[in-house]
């Protein structure tokens, strides 16, 4: 649209310039915000750098915590529901910094659709690593690897990030990017803080690396001892054919202060794992 508008303007200056007169003044401020959102909006080279430093910053800061858990995991087959189970959990985030990768995700489960866990149970879908990994953004020599594209959302109270991995793309920091990639993120304008986080890779890769072919998050202040960080509140993943489905959403978290023991993955009740 701002495109067709300049256009129209070059080719109108003097029309332009007799019915101006003619603007009301209330509509003159009315479309003022209008302008100032065009105006505000960043380059994606002065936004990408900020995004990379908000991820490190997350990263070195994000302490262990502790919260509830509550999963809906899904098998649907020709668009119906066939097996759903419900869980309340425990998550917890330990942070190692001994460790290259110091985060270890751990859950405790406490019910399954209401009743104790049995022995042995297998969860439909399950997808982990959302807390300390979703946000990305760790690999700043991975930018050139990607198509951008920026625009201001919300009257520009948001800024919307989409990035496309490039086809054949032969620079070596580039081998590492999963086919098929694409990313989507919202970002609030005033304070830089990332508030919504979508990725996709493709089907292949997916089934390649282990990861999540499809995952979004939904990020919220929360405050952990007088801190406010900005976590995940829900995540929503699925498979390449959404058969295999995953809603998870986070409450009363908290730093975590306990010790980590490592026990046997044995399926027994209220494993962590």
């Amino acid at each position: 649209m701002c495109f067709r508008r300049e256009a129209w303007a070059q080719n109108s200056n003097a029309r332009i310039c007799r019915r101006s007169m003619k603007i009301p003044l209330a509509l003159i401020f009315a479309l003022a915000p209008l302008f100032a959102e065009v105006q505000q909006t960043p380059s994606v080279d002065v936004m990408l750098p900020r995004l990379y430093a908000y991820a490190r910053e997350y990263r070195a800061k994000l302490p262990s915590l502790s919260c509830d858990e509550s999963i809906t995991s899904q098998i649907v087959k020709k668009g119906r529901v066939r097996k759903e189970m419900k869980i309340e959990a425990t998550l917890q985030e330990v942070r190692d910094d001994s460790k290259s990768d110091p985060f270890t995700e751990r859950h405790t489960f406490k019910t399954v659709d209401g009743h104790p866990p049995e022995a042995h149970f297998q969860i439909p879908f399950l997808i982990q690593g959302g807390f300390a990994n979703g946000l990305g953004f760790m690999r700043p020599d991975s930018e050139a690897c990607f198509d951008y594209r920026l625009a201001s959302q919300d009257g520009g109270a948001t800024l919307r990030l989409d990035m496309v991995v490039k086809p054949g793309n032969a620079d070596p920091n580039c081998k590492d990017v999963p086919d098929g990639f694409q990313k989507m993120v919202l970002v609030d304008a005033s304070t830089g803080r990332i508030t919504h986080v979508e990725r996709t890779i493709s089907a292949e890769a997916a089934k390649r690396s282990k990861e999540a072919y499809f995952f979004s998050i939904e990020y919220a202040a929360q405050n952990l001892g007088g801190e406010t960080f900005w976590l995940p509140l829900k995540l929503l993943t699925h498979d390449p054919a959404d058969e295999g489905r995953m809603i998870a959403t986070y409450s009363k978290l908290h730093r975590f202060t306990g010790e980590l023991k490592i026990v046997p993955d044995d399926g027994s009740p209220g494993q962590s794992r």
